[in-house]
């Protein structure tokens, strides 16, 4: 199966940029007039995690004259990756402008490009590859936070540059990556650890293939033969199991107490709400002062804070639930959160 490399470039190269401040420079994607589309938001952030990491590990395999490192000997994470790179960036830009990879139109001095030094000035990827969950449709054409003045700028080859021909109604369709209301646009799907291009019986998927197509079977075996899978997703697209996996990791809970067996149910289910999050319940207790108060810790990548309204990057959280109230609480433990006062809300 092939995917237009055209359309993989708007989406790795083609930047939408905001300026939030003078020294902060933010990359977004609008996912615009699209030759194709995803099945969930989820699954189309697999699939740049897979991009990245395809691209970045192909920097490290390639040789010249200006760069010869040896590869990693074990599978390694994006993380990883950016660690063994970051001190090559400036030789990789200024020197390998003429060097390529396996797909075309790419150089590797531009794959380079997707290496930034964040606010901490660290090296980390130009694409937050954190965000991309089940809920979220990414920012969209013209939109601004709340409260700022900081709308996107486009690049020149953004489809929607002369943006007066179009209303707000079509550009918010036409941004939207889930939206399937053309059913002759292919659509990609993630099972079983690949990537499938679907094509509906209108679409011409038996035309002729352009050079500028990408073979996707090229990401497919990078996932399988990297172990990307299980170093660099926390993604769960099966939802019926994701119970299950969560339950057999609580290994700390005695589900003999009554109360404890009401309200678990009720906690998974916020826990596992976005499949992205791979999380589990670590352990429960009763309160020693307050006996109406149930503390479940919560491990694992659900570290959603209700003071940001976001998830933290390194912290933990309790939901604490009162019995008595029949209110729940999410107590976030970074330590830059102030949690003498927590905000409560009825378990409906």
């Amino acid at each position: 199966m092939y995917m237009d490399f055209s359309q993989l470039i708007d989406y790795i190269f083609v930047f939408f940029v905001i300026r939030s401040t003078n020294e902060k420079i933010s990359y977004h994607f609008i996912h615009s007039k699209p030759s194709l589309v995803f099945e969930n938001v989820s699954t189309l952030g697999i699939f740049l995690k897979a991009i990245i990491h395809f691209l970045l590990f192909s920097i490290i395999q390639h040789k010249c004259t200006m760069f010869n490192i040896n590869s990693p000997p074990e599978p390694c994470t994006i993380s990883n990756l950016i660690q063994i790179l970051a001190p090559y960036v400036s030789i990789l830009r200024k020197h390998c402008t003429s060097c390529t990879i396996s797909i075309p139109y790419v150089s590797i001095a531009d794959i380079s490009y997707l290496l930034v030094r964040s606010a901490a000035d660290k090296w980390t990827t130009a694409i937050d590859i954190n965000v991309y969950s089940k809920n979220q449709q990414f920012r969209l054409f013209n939109s601004v936070k709340y409260g700022k003045n900081n709308p996107l700028i486009p690049s020149i080859t953004f489809p929607f540059a002369s943006s007066l021909q179009y209303s707000s109604s079509d550009i918010l369709e036409k941004s939207l990556i889930t939206l399937i209301e053309d059913h002759q646009i292919p659509k990609i799907y993630f099972k079983n650890k690949n990537f499938i291009i679907h094509f509906s019986p209108y679409s011409s998927s038996t035309t002729t293939i352009p050079q500028n197509l990408l073979n996707i079977k090229l990401i497919n075996d990078h996932i399988e033969h990297s172990c990307f899978l299980n170093l660099d997703t926390n993604t769960n697209t099966n939802q019926n199991s994701s119970s299950s996996l969560h339950l057999n990791k609580s290994n700390k809970l005695d589900l003999s107490i009554p109360d404890i067996r009401i309200f678990i149910i009720f906690v998974q289910n916020i826990i596992t709400s976005d499949p992205s999050h791979q999380v589990y319940i670590r352990s429960c207790f009763r309160g020693t002062y307050n006996n109406n108060l149930l503390f479940f810790n919560i491990a694992g990548y659900y570290k959603y804070c209700p003071k940001k309204k976001d998830h933290h990057q390194h912290n933990n959280v309790d939901i604490i639930i009162n019995i008595k109230n029949y209110t729940y609480s999410i107590r976030c433990k970074d330590p830059e959160c102030n949690n003498t006062i927590l905000s409560w809300k009825k378990i409906k």
